[in-house]
């Protein structure tokens, strides 16, 4: 199986047999588009049985992955999507579809690595917090804008700022001497409050034996600055699809 997470300007991928990732990938695709991205990325590599795929990029990307795997691998994808149930989870949403399928991937896969309650903190382009308890049952979660995109409004809708680095990189202190480094701190410094308030209220509800996992491209950043210790996994939604792929395609 080919599994691949496909957001909105990069495509995260690994190959994938019996619960094991191997030749884990990503690419971007917003200078030359999809197709001939992906015909860089996997020049030469195996038609695979299975190609899953978990797509929060909209419907025309949706039917370029089909096009390109239909002529290369003569391939259809299976594509995942939030349900009421998967994989021994159940959905908290009243309408399961609006549950963006990285989001479920990530929760799938994060019931499955613990016995215990967990939160899955999702660090990308928006954060992610999503509370499982130990039988499976989402118990809902939130969305806050990622770290770019604070910054991006920032830049955007104050003047006297003007513009800002793409990333900022290290470690931000408490207190800045420069406008930069000061918007570095202050969406940092609220994205890793944020992440805490909600585990220490989550844990306060689940008991005390609540676990918390981490992922995305921000994820690494953040944790420093966080006084919760939740568990890294930078491959938690790759795990997660294939978990999702595998039961819709044979039931296990």
């Amino acid at each position: 199986m080919i599994v691949l997470d496909v957001g909105n300007s990069s495509v995260k991928w690994a190959s994938e047999s019996n619960g094991v990732l191997e030749d884990v990938g990503r690419f971007y695709y917003r200078d030359e588009g999809f197709m001939r991205s992906a015909s860089r990325a996997w020049e030469g590599l195996p038609a695979p049985r299975v190609l899953a795929v978990a797509n929060v990029a909209g419907t025309e990307m949706e039917r370029e992955i089909s096009e390109w795997a239909g002529q290369v691998w003569d391939t259809a994808p299976c594509y995942i999507r939030a349900t009421n149930q998967a994989a021994g989870v159940t959905n908290a949403y009243r309408e399961p579809g609006a549950l963006g399928a990285d989001r479920w991937a990530a929760i799938v896969a994060a019931h499955h690595d613990t016995e215990k309650p967990v939160c899955v903190i999702d660090c990308g382009t928006a954060i992610t917090l999503d509370v499982v308890d130990a039988t499976g049952r989402h118990l809902g979660g939130l969305i806050a804008p990622g770290l770019a995109m604070m910054r991006r409004s920032l830049a955007q809708e104050t003047a006297a700022i003007g513009p800002l680095p793409d990333r900022a990189g290290g470690l931000p202190s408490l207190l800045s001497g420069n406008t930069i480094e000061g918007v570095n701190s202050g969406v940092m410094y609220m994205a890793g409050a944020l992440i805490d308030r909600v585990i220490g209220e989550a844990a306060a509800g689940c008991g005390r034996n609540l676990e918390a996992v981490i992922t995305g491209g921000d994820a690494e950043i953040l944790l420093p600055l966080l006084r919760c210790t939740p568990r890294y996994d930078r491959h938690l939604v790759l795990k997660g699809i294939a978990l999702v792929a595998r039961e819709m395609l044979c039931g296990t």
